[in-house]
């Protein structure tokens, strides 16, 4: 009976489309895609990774995966935050987490699909319900932030990413301004009894990447856009003249919580980095720097830029 449900509402959405002009997009399948000039009806299958970036575009983005929150609430993560938009009657439709919901999906009538190679709602289902882009957010095609030229020039918003661009830059510059660049720095959180590394750690390693710090060997010598989930006993080859640990805000976590996890991974630790015991480990919350955001990226310069032109290195060297 299902089957037949969702037959009856892809019908209902194919005899809805209107004809619009098209161009040609070579997704990260190699899929050829038909995809309209003018979105004006999108679906975003990956909340922050693709729903985030597309709404500080101004993208038309009518629904979204989406996740629980905090209060067990479906929520776009971070985006509330980031964008001042969440899902919404009307505006912007929760489709579920992974898969989303297909029929709920075709119901909206969306003109283009955008998914991720993470999401398991079928293509091949998804595609008959409007063109869809698939991206590859994973393996490292792409930098997050080159994610950004990609949708923009999907959704015909490159004037408003160069506006997003220009302000990034100057926040870099300013900086570089207060900060003594010439300084190693490290990224990193515990999570399960492991020590998560990320090169780049989110908008966090961007930006001190972009500004000119470096970073520990353990950090430096991954692979570009990969991740690994280290031994505890690897914590002090993490050590650098500042340290930036995150924790989860959306879950109600505070920097009480990043000590207690890096303390449960590996009891003493403060005693295993001597940025640590000489108050250059700062901490900050994640969200802000883990959506691909131009705004997360403002609020963690800021961040960064505030933090590092408090410390007095006068005093550690």
């Amino acid at each position: 009976m299902i089957k037949f449900l969702f037959a009856g509402v892809l019908l209902l959405a194919a005899g809805s489309v209107v004809a619009q002009e098209t161009q040609s997009f070579t997704d990260d399948l190699g899929r050829q895609v038909a995809v309209p000039v003018a979105p004006q009806r999108i679906a975003a299958l990956h909340d922050i990774e693709l729903t985030v970036p597309l709404l500080e575009l101004g993208a038309p983005v009518i629904a979204s995966h989406a996740r629980p929150g905090a209060d067990g609430a479906q929520t776009i993560r971070s985006s509330l935050l980031l964008t001042g938009q969440d899902l919404a009657p009307g505006q912007i439709a929760d489709l579920g987490n992974n898969p989303i919901d297909i029929e709920a999906l075709a119901a909206l009538e969306p003109d283009l699909i955008i998914t991720t190679v993470w999401q398991k709602a079928p293509v091949e289902q998804l595609e008959l319900i409007a063109p869809t882009i698939v991206i590859d957010t994973q393996s490292g095609v792409r930098d997050d932030y080159a994610l950004y030229d990609l949708l923009a020039g999907i959704t015909g918003t490159g004037d408003r990413l160069a506006t997003l661009k220009a302000r990034y830059q100057a926040q870099i510059e300013q900086l570089r301004r207060v900060a003594d660049v010439n300084r190693t720095v490290s990224t990193f959180h515990a999570q399960n009894g492991k020590l998560s590394v990320w090169n780049p750690y989110g908008a966090f390693g961007k930006i001190l990447l972009d500004a000119g710090f470096s970073f520990p060997p353990v950090i430096a010598d991954m692979a570009a856009g990969t991740s690994e989930q280290l031994s505890a006993e690897v914590l002090p080859e993490l050590d650098a003249d500042v340290i930036f640990v995150s924790y989860r805000g959306d879950e109600g976590q505070t920097p009480a919580d990043a000590h207690a996890e890096l303390e449960t991974t590996l009891p003493g630790y403060c005693a295993q980095l001597v940025a640590c015991q000489q108050g250059r480990m700062v901490l900050l919350p994640r969200e802000e720097g883990w959506a691909t955001s131009y705004t997360g990226l403002t609020m963690v310069a800021y961040a960064i830029t505030t933090a590092l032109g408090s410390l007095d290195f006068r005093s550690f060297n």
